[in-house]
């Protein structure tokens, strides 16, 4: 018996439902999915492996429709299994499904009867979103036309948590790297670079990127090359962390370097080097500063006392040179003044080193003091055929003791004329620069050479042979006395001498 109200067409329309529900639960119950054999012939279900794979499984035919899906897919997207069959992921309202995608993967295993795969994701009815990549392989029929094609899902979120922890990884660790003022190369055994981070490219002696599959002897100098190359070996061997100093003179300016370096793994090394030109000035100030505090004591204690005798001899040697009876010993007492003079020099010159010395601070432009003493070192240079160019721009006015200053700037000015040949010219420049104001004086010499360098200031070392050695050691000490730095670049072309004054 029927409902009589039922028109034709709802009667149709609920067998069809019916049926459609029938195929559900036969699908359900015995899914549609190959078969093999054991070694005994006997036919083993397939669905436990299915069931079990960690992998989604879907079958699908030509229209999109869903035939089968493990409990997986099932669990997954949260659609019951009664719902699902004979349904197309855009009727199921997969949000974000990418039916279009889907459908242009199904069409081609169809169409070429070749596997495919793709990437995609979805929302599932809970509003959790999956990632997965989709690989569609063909089923074919016994005529060898593609019947269905079998889906298999892998969910993507786990490696996309793992490549995202892994990208937040590789952030943090390039913000710590960047922070790192060391330059790190990764060498082989064999010292050839492989790899390297450059906090200050302007320290390099060569461009790192063009000595990648290079040896250090082809990069760096011999020096430098040969201590590295002895460390590696010894790091390499001995498996402990090996430290070289070394210094390296780039674009003109001496500097000072500190590698350490560990075995990495059987194969390489990793080189840490530290730019340690600072801290190895400061060390060449605090013991040149030491060896001034030191003669200046000696010179405070016994200038004076060594003075007043010398004062007395060169008197009475005077007198005697007056004396006609002392008439052929003339030249002699000339020569002992002479030498008597050049005693006192130096005895004032001691003085200078003094720690404890009074210095008159007064407000004076250092211009001033240059253009002062102008005429005098241009009358020097030019009785050598030298010049000199003075570039003096607006500075203001500092606390200075003029007589030190203008003794400071002799002395640089005459050793930079006396390292020069004929024809050449000597530039003292001022200007301001870092909230400083600098003076610079150049000389076109042959410069100095770098085992000289770090021992610049240093009282008695001299390389002339009427030198005393207290020049340099003086103007280091008045730069101190007027809280002033110096420093030196270098090179063949010349020497600059630069003194930076703080505002």
């Amino acid at each position: 018996m029927y409902d009589q109200d039922k028109s034709k067409e709802q009667l149709i329309t609920e067998l069809s439902e019916l049926r459609k529900q029938l195929i559900a639960l036969k699908a359900v119950q015995t899914p549609c999915l190959p078969a093999i054999k054991d070694s005994s012939g006997q036919e083993v279900e397939f669905k436990k492996l299915v069931e079990n794979s960690p992998d989604g499984i879907l079958r699908i035919n030509q229209a999109m429709e869903i035939l089968f899906a493990n409990s997986l897919v099932i669990e997954k997207t949260g659609i019951p299994a009664t719902t699902y069959i004979g349904k197309t992921p855009a009727q199921l309202n997969l949000q974000g499904y990418s039916f279009v995608v889907w459908k242009k993967h199904i069409e081609k295993v169809f169409a070429t009867k070749q596997p495919s795969m793709f990437a995609a994701a979805f929302t599932n009815y809970k509003n959790q979103h999956f990632h997965y990549h989709a690989r569609l392989v063909p089923e074919f029929d016994k005529d060898g036309s593609v019947q269905s094609v079998l889906c298999t899902l892998r969910n993507l979120n786990q490696l996309k948590k793992a490549l995202s922890a892994l990208g937040a990884s590789e952030q943090r660790n390039k913000i710590l790297l960047a922070a790192i003022p060391d330059l790190l190369i990764y060498l082989s055994n064999e010292g050839v670079y492989l790899d390297f981070h450059v906090p200050a490219p302007s320290c390099l002696y060569a461009d790192l990127e063009n000595c990648i599959g290079k040896s250090i002897s082809e990069v760096m100098p011999s020096e430098p090359a040969a201590k590295l190359m002895t460390a590696i070996q010894h790091a390499v061997i001995g498996k402990q962390i090996q430290t070289v100093q070394y210094q390296q003179t780039i674009n003109n300016i001496l500097h000072f370097f500190e590698a350490r370096i560990i075995r990495y793994n059987a194969d390489s090394v990793l080189c840490i080097v530290r730019n340690i030109s600072e801290l190895t000035r400061l060390q060449q100030e605090f013991s040149r500063f030491e060896q001034l505090h030191l003669v200046g004591e000696i010179a405070a204690s016994i200038g004076h006392e060594v003075r007043n005798p010398l004062t007395t001899v060169r008197g009475y040697l005077q007198w005697f040179a007056l004396k006609p009876e002392f008439t052929s010993y003339k030249d002699t007492f000339s020569t002992m003044i002479e030498e008597l003079d050049r005693a006192n020099e130096i005895i004032s010159e001691f003085l200078s080193l003094a720690k404890n010395k009074a210095v008159k601070l007064e407000l004076q432009n250092l211009n001033n003091i240059i253009n002062a003493i102008a005429p005098l070192i241009q009358s020097t240079a030019t009785i050598s055929n030298k010049d000199l160019i003075l570039d003096l721009q607006l500075i203001p006015d500092l606390l200075l003791d003029v007589q030190e200053i203008r003794q400071l700037i002799l002395n640089i000015v005459n050793n930079g004329l006396e390292a020069m040949l004929p024809d050449k010219v000597i530039t003292i420049k001022t200007f301001i620069e870092n909230n400083k104001v600098m003076m610079t004086i150049q000389d076109m010499g042959t410069g100095i050479p770098p085992e000289h360098m770090d021992k610049l200031g240093t009282p008695f070392f001299t390389t002339k042979e009427q030198g005393t050695g207290l020049g340099l050691a003086v103007c280091y000490s008045i730069a101190a006395r007027h809280n002033a730095a110096i420093d030196v670049a270098t090179s063949p072309q010349g020497t600059t001498f630069i003194i930076s004054f703080a505002l």
